[in-house]
Formats: structure tokens, sequence, C-alpha cells
């Protein structure tokens, strides 16, 4: 298990998505997370967008962009086969799914 600064005891297995949520809280980017938790950046993407969809997490501004937001839902849009290979070039592995559920959560407060 690993310690985390700030972090009295290490987390217990099982617990990733949560020391992901820590570790943004705390200020980490989405490398020194992949960094610190010996994972690929692509993980950690996958591990916000879950934390997305369960509403543990709502301030994205650290993760993406408007920009990189709205060009992943207009290529969505235009081409929902192909997104994730048109996007490859553009952005991380990883950061799409990240937007797809950002939309979702924002449906779901739509909603509310």
């Amino acid at each position: 298990m690993r310690k985390f600064k700030g972090v009295a005891e290490p987390l217990g297995t099982g617990l990733s998505h949560e020391e992901t949520l820590l570790l943004l809280n705390a200020g980490y980017d989405v490398g020194e997370i992949a960094a610190t938790k010996g994972i690929k950046e692509r993980t950690v993407y996958g591990h916000i967008a879950g934390l997305i969809r369960d509403d543990k997490l709502s301030d994205f501004s650290s993760v993406i962009t408007r920009e990189q937001y709205l060009r992943v839902m207009a290529v969505a849009k235009e081409n929902p086969e192909e997104m994730y290979t048109i996007l490859a070039d553009e952005m991380p592995p990883g950061l799409p799914g990240v937007a797809l559920a950002i939309s979702d959560y924002l449906l779901r407060q739509k909603d509310k």
C-alpha cells in the first residue's frame, strides 16, 4: 500500500478511485497522480470519469479545459463512431471519456 502526503494511513486495496480523488483535491495534476500511483494517465482519466459519473467530483476545471470539452462534444455529435480516433492526436487518451462523463453529469444536474 502507498502512503500519500497528508494521509496518516495508507488507503486499503480497492480504493483506487478514492486515492485519485484525494490527490486531485490536493492539487496534483493527472500526470502527478499517475506517477504517484504508478499507473498510466489514461487510467487516471478513467478514475476521474468514474468519480464524475458517481457524483463524487463536480469541479472539472483542473482536468479539462472548456475548449477541450466543447471539442469532444462537437466530434461526438458529428462522428460518434470515430470520435476516439479523431481525437487521438489532439488530446490525451482518456480525456474524451472525461468529457462524456461531464456531459452525463450536466444532464443529471439539469433533471434535478
